[in-house]
């Protein structure tokens, strides 16, 4: 199947370990994505089966007994199911019935073509998706169900790495039929994928299979996250701090290449800030007291998190008024007033730029170390173009903060600079013709993802084909980037 060479055509998706952003159609790069949803999936239960096992064994022995026991599944979803794991293929045996990179190409093609009509007659009206007799369900359906007709939810992507491929496949399948409306056994729709900087070969190997095998992708191109940030506000050079929800990651980039020996990642990110947001709380009395338990849901936390009501004070203050009574904001939830501490507020945003932990870094400590490892006369430059992207580069004053932080730790404390030394720190911003995105600029990567869309679309040499995967294996995507 020849790609269509259109911009209505194209998707965009953006995996996040909190979130994922998709969308179709190209051709004004000022829309926000259409698609953003959970990255989680809900895996239904079944009345007359017990919990259904991972269907990624990790030994031979689990291969077997997982091939005997779904073998409704489709000879290249076998495969998949038998080869996927976080560390790649754990057999070095393939299935007799197993796609061969030697076999024709019309073969490769037919069973493809066979496992996108099932994946599309597998999937009903109500949004769910079976896969290998494995109900999964997503996104607003998700959040509507009962827990009790669940057997459990699926982080799909904690920590910034797969844990459940065959979850990620319903997922992907999920956002391209029923959210973008594209159906798989006719699939024209070019895919771009935008990925974490440090997800190993294997994911990419495992990605590019589930585009081509069980999305029935003419060709894909993936990208690195921090290049597209870059490239979203306007640069090819910079340091990105991304600030997401399981991790925070600074990444070096130079001429468009991202530094990967140079990344430097801490678990301190917006699920740091929930939890300890959350033990605030709790250890207040008159918060404690305004719920019927006298115990803070963790949801309460995350959505005063994002209620914008959270900001990181430059200069600690006491928030009492003149009777010694710490001052309170109203907070709305699930239909309720609550009074909050605005001294509570305040302290919830200290781990994300100070941790706790005396060994782990400081986040203007770790874009120090970040920086430090790439080449000395680069080092100017990646210091005058600092982007912030991710959820929790919204708070306000974490900004401020890091421009004083670094200031202080990286410019000389003489007037006179050596050629080499570094004269001002600057936070780069999103370019003013973007006025679509103008209170969006923590999504920089997605936009930068669009960007790259518009230019690989008329040429080919980025792109991986059907053709190419079906001549070199999944392995293809290590020789052709962007």
């Amino acid at each position: 199947m020849v790609a269509l060479n259109r911009e209505e055509s194209f998707v965009v998706i953006e995996l996040g370990s909190y979130t994922t952003k998709a969308m179709r159609d190209i051709t004004d790069i000022n829309k926000l994505p259409s698609v953003c949803i959970p990255t989680r999936a809900g895996i239904v239960k079944h009345d007359d089966a017990p919990l259904a096992e991972s269907a990624l064994p990790n030994t031979p022995s689990e291969q077997k007994k997982t091939s005997e026991h779904a073998g409704a599944c489709e000879p290249d979803q076998d495969t998949h199911t038998q080869t996927k794991s976080l560390n790649g293929p754990t057999s070095d045996t393939e299935p007799a019935d197993a796609p061969d990179s030697n076999k024709p190409n019309e073969a490769i093609n037919g069973q493809a073509n066979a496992s996108a009509e099932k994946a599309t007659r597998t999937e009903d009206g109500n949004g769910d998706n079976e896969y290998c007799g494995v109900n999964y369900i997503f996104g607003a359906a998700l959040d509507s169900t009962d827990a009790s007709t669940l057997e459990r939810v699926v982080d799909v992507i904690p920590d910034g790495f797969v844990s459940d491929w065959d979850a990620l496949s319903a997922f992907l399948r999920h956002i391209v039929t029923k959210e973008l409306g594209i159906r798989i056994s006719d699939n024209n729709s070019t895919i771009m994928f935008s990925t974490p900087a440090l997800w190993p070969k294997a994911h990419l190997e495992n990605l590019a299979q589930i585009a081509f095998e069980h999305l029935n992708a003419p060709a894909i191109i993936i990208v690195e996250q921090p290049q597209l940030a870059v490239y979203g506000n306007g640069a090819v050079t910079g340091v990105v701090v991304d600030m997401g929800h399981s991790l925070t990651t600074v990444a070096p980039v130079i001429d468009s290449c991202v530094q990967l020996n140079c990344i430097a990642q801490t678990p301190v990110a917006g699920a740091a800030v929930s939890q300890h947001l959350r033990a605030l709380l709790q250890a207040d009395a008159d918060t404690r007291a305004q719920f019927d338990s006298e115990s803070v849901p963790l949801e309460f936390a995350i959505a005063l998190k994002e209620s914008g009501l959270c900001r990181h004070q430059l200069t600690p203050t006491e928030d009492a008024n003149e009777e010694g009574r710490t001052e309170t904001q109203t907070f709305i939830f699930k239909g309720s007033k609550y009074a909050v501490s605005k001294q509570i507020m305040t302290k919830a945003l200290e781990i994300l730029v100070k941790p706790a932990d005396p060994s782990t870094p400081s986040l203007a400590g770790l874009i120090r170390q970040a920086v430090l490892g790439c080449e000395v006369e680069r080092r100017t430059q990646l210091w005058e173009s600092i982007h912030l992207t991710g959820g929790s580069s919204q708070f306000p004053g974490i900004k401020e903060y890091l421009q004083l932080g670094l200031e202080s730790a990286v410019l000389p404390a003489s007037n006179i600079f050596a050629l080499s030394q570094t004269r001002d720190i600057k936070f780069c911003s999103l370019p003013e013709y973007f006025v679509g995105w103008r209170n969006h600029s923590h999504w920089t990567s997605f936009l930068g993802a669009c960007i790259v869309a518009k230019i690989v679309l008329t040429d080919a040499r980025h792109l991986i084909s059907r053709a190419e995967y079906n001549d070199s294996g999944p392995s293809i995507i290590h020789t052709k980037s962007f």
